[in-house]
């Protein structure tokens, strides 16, 4: 029973933590924009702004209640025996079946509410039902098939580790070798999910290539500035769904391809379009720095705790153990398992998200300086202050928030920086 508190603890500290976030986040709201900012909004486009946003806050905080309350059922209920059973992957099977559809009568009416009535009432949705019907379906298809190969394929090593490694009495260089092995068909796994990925998402957008011209041949000019060739310009039909703007560059394996939102085209100028495909061209062009091979560095003592790990497994054993006996389990569920395992590791996951965030922003400032620095600071500029307005975006967030949860700098950072260097230019 004490492991089953200790776990509702945790999950109501979060549920708190992120109460805590969204007071920030009005607290800062209910200040004046900053003048870098404030010609963005209108100010009664500022007021449908804040409308909008108290819309989402409260649907989000039923939904995160809604949430928390069916956790606190799955651990103090006995939900987990119902499925307990000498066959570990249909017992995890059913248990993650059951607890997704539980969590998808929450969340589908919501994200339907969403779609088409907010982001519907503030002209931010264009999608069909029958497109979203579509989409989600794809979505949910695309997850449950990577969960059922990722989850068999980890309760597969799990059942036959013990086997493999003499119950773990291998040496560390034998676990060397086996984790090189472990690793290389996780490389090939996260791979050939890409790739599923890739082609979900062109099952549900048109891509088309742009068509030749001048504007085709500038962009090609400037890419043409970085060692990584891009080998495709696409257009794809975002207008049948919102009205989005986004022009982002698709980068894997040997993929390397702009993809321009219809909307980004039809609306926008030339300067803004090519101002937002040299921040990305940016991004081709950086060269690994200090925070990149820290990143490197950390995988590396991932993987030697890993290489650790293996032969004093027992420890983990051990706490299964635990976890199945204050569950009433007489069988390992590897679905609570996990659960459980994953809220252990949630202060370490936090403290590299914000070393991500830290180097993702320091590389964002990077690729807009490209921009900069070929004169289209100003049109990089006009492009934000446009997607802003246009998608009800908050432009000034509160500093921790955006420290915490933002991979790219908020417009106020974005835009005053961008300004600094125009005037530096300019002297």
């Amino acid at each position: 029973m004490l492991l089953k508190m200790i776990l509702i603890v945790f999950l109501v500290i979060a549920f708190g933590w992120q109460r805590w976030i969204s007071y920030l986040t009005w607290k800062q709201r209910d200040k004046p924009l900053p003048e870098v900012v404030s010609d963005i909004y209108t100010p009664t486009r500022y007021a449908q702004f804040l409308s909008y946003k108290k819309e989402y806050a409260k649907m989000s905080f039923w939904v995160r209640l809604g949430t928390l309350a069916l956790n606190i059922f799955f651990i103090l209920s006995p939900f987990f025996t119902w499925f307990d059973g000498t066959n570990p992957y249909v017992c995890a099977f059913l248990t993650y079946l059951v607890m997704e559809l539980i969590q998808e009568l929450i969340d589908l009416p919501v994200e339907y509410h969403e779609t088409f009535h907010i982001d519907e009432k503030y002209g931010l949705n264009k999608q069909s039902r029958k497109s979203w019907i579509k989409d989600h379906i794809l979505d949910f298809g695309f997850e449950t098939f990577v969960t059922l190969v990722v989850g068999g394929l980890f309760i597969y090593l799990c059942t036959h580790l013990s086997r493999w490694t003499s119950n773990f009495s291998i040496s560390y260089s034998q676990s060397f070798l086996f984790g090189l092995i472990i690793v290389a068909i996780y490389l090939i796994l996260m791979i050939t999910m890409s790739f599923l990925s890739l082609l979900v998402m062109r099952k549900k957008y048109t891509f088309t290539e742009m068509e030749d011209g001048e504007l085709r041949s500038q962009i090609e000019a400037y890419a043409s500035e970085a060692k990584k060739k891009v080998r495709h310009i696409k257009i794809y039909d975002e207008s049948k769904k919102s009205n989005d703007k986004n022009a982002f560059l698709l980068k894997f394996l040997w993929i390397r391809e702009f993809g321009i939102a219809d909307n980004f085209i039809n609306e926008n100028s030339e300067d803004e379009l090519l101002a937002v495909l040299l921040h990305e061209i940016g991004h081709l062009k950086h060269k690994k720095n200090i925070w990149n091979y820290m990143h490197y560095a950390f995988l590396v003592l991932v993987f030697l705790f890993f290489v650790w790990l293996i032969p004093h497994a027992q420890y983990i054993v051990d706490l299964n153990a635990l976890i199945n006996r204050s569950f009433g389990l007489d069988h390992t569920n590897y679905v609570l398992s996990l659960m459980v395992f994953s809220y252990v590791f949630v202060p370490v996951s936090f403290v590299t998200g914000l070393y991500h965030n830290f180097v993702s922003c320091k590389e964002e400032k990077e690729a807009d300086k490209n921009a900069v620095d070929h004169g289209y600071g100003q049109a990089l500029i006009d492009t934000f202050t446009q997607l802003s307005s246009d998608e009800l975006i908050d432009v000034n967030p509160h500093p921790i928030v955006e420290r915490f949860y933002y991979d790219h700098p908020g417009m106020y950072q974005r835009i005053s920086y961008i300004q600094a260097w125009e005037n530096e230019h300019a002297s």
